[in-house]
């Protein structure tokens, strides 16, 4: 199938902002939002009703079915309703040369389709006798034109790893190789041997604005047995390399730590990482882990790097796929948990998301393609896992996936809107706030936070709902305004919580008064609530935890709860004029501390909750929600 008949088939209106009457309540917004997920005028019962049932069944003449692969077995994968098969594509990576062809990689060298991936053309130019290039490659085309193609060489595989003996043992080999076209694919280099010693996986190139290549690798380690993230950069469009720090997450990242249920030996550590260049130059990088999400680091050359820190996204111990789409937005591709409390589905779903903000967050996941393993088969065999990303032409994707395999097209389009309702459909719950919303931070990984453990508790009590993290550290009201169209509005959430005043209140070193005035920050908080309330979410507002007891001072050298206590009480005040449920942290922790608890034992900083700080709070949330949801699950 050509890609524009992809693109045509894929093709759909994204439904527009929903509005609400005025002054309905909470809980008949959210039926209101289950009959229709389009604008209604403010008209009588009958017209609403007759204008509802009228477009539901428009909506049900042309709604889209799944498609699966021509001649695919009834378990073949569920994808995505706008998904179509890209019947007899290769798997990625892919690149495009100047002179319009699509190249894609096999084990003995290319394959090339001047059609738009309708055929494909083998093109070899690896020495056959030497090199076999395993599935895991990475390839990019320079802004100067040249090709450059990374591969592991399975001619020279030598798996020997001894646990008991530390990990990867004398001779353990898997050697990375790259290969370059300096004159549009016609001819090819002699692969120059790139890291000896055992890789698991290359699997991107990404160019920086000075033309420095990043190729993102990795190595095996022993005691403890581990895989470090090493990148290589060259200044020569591939010509030399030089490698960069190992990012080495060392014990922790094995998994001897690693999450109850996730089991292994030979692929712990910091791996498989995705790249990202931000507009600013810097380079963020998402990496493998066992630890229940993706750790993240950042590089201003590719040669040093960050610490690696937990990222607020859950992943299930696979690799993600970072790319920046032609309209500048990026996507990530990535496995999530089925059942991230049980750790079941870790590779049947795939999922995507799109930021608007250069990864800081992200959009509500689809998931793209789901491939459930039934009762008694292995769960190997259902694996959609290891994605490329490919844009051939500006708004069309093109996912594959090196375990699975999965080929299929989707346009920008159908994922930047909010997926799909399921069967039943998913109460979308968004929470918004500063850094003690988004979460993750060292010592705190993704499942630990807050939103995560609602989400758990509410589909244990048998709720169909989905919880997102929109969580900005740093974030105070005004920065949320800004925001609010672009990362929240547009998901069109049924329930936002809304947790400020931390950063609000706070007062820099060297000022007199805290960042935003008190009354700025109380007409902000109303503002947020009426806009929410307007695009049809319902409202939870929520007071931020006390500051423990170690916490440093203010610039004023004051204790900040002081300032903090007036905020919380002009965060009461907004609720209950309102009439907004209150999730009150703030006064349960200075419950806690009057009754002995000491606060610092629930934050990693005096500040910022760690692991069982955000297991206090997730309880209230929870049942603050629980009614809400189960408002919306009774009247779809």
């Amino acid at each position: 199938m050509s890609v524009a008949n992809a693109a045509a088939t894929a093709a759909f209106i994204a439904p527009k902002p929903r509005a609400s009457p005025s002054r309905a309540r909470d809980r008949f917004r959210i039926r209101a939002l289950r009959v229709i997920r389009g604008p209604l005028s403010a008209a009588s019962a009958l017209p609403i009703r007759f204008a509802c049932l009228l477009v539901l069944c428009l909506l049900a003449s042309f709604a889209p079915l799944p498609l699966v692969a021509a001649g695919a077995a009834p378990a073949a994968p569920q994808l995505h309703p706008r998904a179509t098969s890209l019947t007899g594509a290769p798997q990625g990576p892919f690149v495009r040369n100047a002179a319009g062809a699509i190249w894609g990689f096999v084990p003995t060298g290319a394959v090339v389709s001047t059609d738009e991936g309708r055929t494909w053309e083998t093109r070899p130019f690896l020495d056959a006798a030497r090199f076999v290039s395993r599935p895991e490659r990475a390839a990019h085309r320079t802004r100067t034109g040249v090709l450059v193609h990374a591969f592991l060489n399975d001619k020279e595989r030598a798996f020997k790893w001894d646990d008991a003996r530390g990990g990867p043992q004398e001779g353990c080999r898997l050697p990375v190789y790259l290969t370059r076209s300096t004159d549009d694919g016609a001819t090819w280099s002699t692969p120059q041997l790139i890291q000896d010693g055992w890789c698991g996986a290359v699997r991107q190139i990404v160019e920086l604005p000075t033309g420095r290549l990043v190729l993102i690798s990795q190595l095996a380690q022993a005691h403890p047995a581990r895989h470090v993230t090493l990148t290589h950069v060259s200044d020569d469009a591939g010509a030399t390399w030089r490698a960069g720090e190992p990012i080495d997450l060392g014990a922790a990242g094995n998994y001897s730590t690693a999450l109850k249920g996730i089991r292994g030996s030979t692929h712990g550590g910091a791996i498989e990482g995705t790249a990202l260049v931000r507009t600013g130059g810097d380079v963020k990088l998402y990496l493998r882990t066992p630890l229940g999400g993706f750790f993240e680091s950042t590089s201003r050359d590719g040669l040093k790097w960050t610490a690696p820190i937990p990222s607020p996204i859950e992943a299930s111990d696979s690799p993600g796929m970072l790319a920046r789409l032609a309209s500048g937005r990026v996507v990530l591709v990535w496995n999530r948990f089925r059942d991230p409390v049980a750790l079941t589905g870790r590779r049947e779903q795939l999922s995507l998301a799109v930021s608007e903000n250069e990864g800081v967050t992200w959009t509500i996941p689809h998931v793209i393609a789901d491939h459930r393993t039934p009762a008694g088969a292995r769960e190997g065999q259902h694996w959609i896992s290891y994605p490329y990303l490919f844009e051939p032409s500006p708004g069309v994707l093109w996912i594959s996936t090196m375990q699975g395999p999965l080929r299929i097209a989707l346009r920008e389009t159908d994922v930047r809107a909010p997926a799909p309702d399921a069967a039943p459909p998913r109460v979308r719950v968004l929470c918004l706030g500063d850094s003690i919303t988004r979460g993750a931070r060292p010592g705190v990984l993704a499942p630990a936070t807050f939103p995560a453990r609602v989400q758990a508790a509410l589909r244990a009590a048998g709720l169909a709902v989905d919880v997102h993290n929109s969580g900005i550290g740093a974030e105070r009201t005004d920065l949320a305004l800004a925001r609010l169209d672009r990362d929240v509005i547009s998901q069109r959430p049924d329930i936002v919580t809304v947790m400020y005043g931390t950063n609000d209140s706070w007062v820099d070193t060297g000022k007199t008064a805290s960042r935003l005035a008190p009354e700025v920050f109380t007409a902000n908080l109303r503002t947020l609530v009426q806009r929410l309330r307007a695009a049809g979410s319902a409202v939870i507002l929520m007071t931020p935890p006390r500051f423990a007891e170690e916490n440093r001072r203010n610039g004023l050298d004051e204790d900040p709860n002081l300032r903090l206590a007036a905020y919380v009480a002009q965060i009461r005040t907004v609720a209950r004029e309102l009439d907004v449920p209150l999730v009150d942290h703030f006064a349960a922790w200075e419950t806690a501390q009057q009754a002995g608890r000491r606060l610092q034992s629930w934050t990693t900083d005096g500040c910022h909750p760690n692991p069982d700080g955000h297991a206090d709070l997730a309880p209230r949330i929870a049942a603050a929600l629980t009614p809400l949801v189960r408002t919306a699950t009774s009247h779809p």
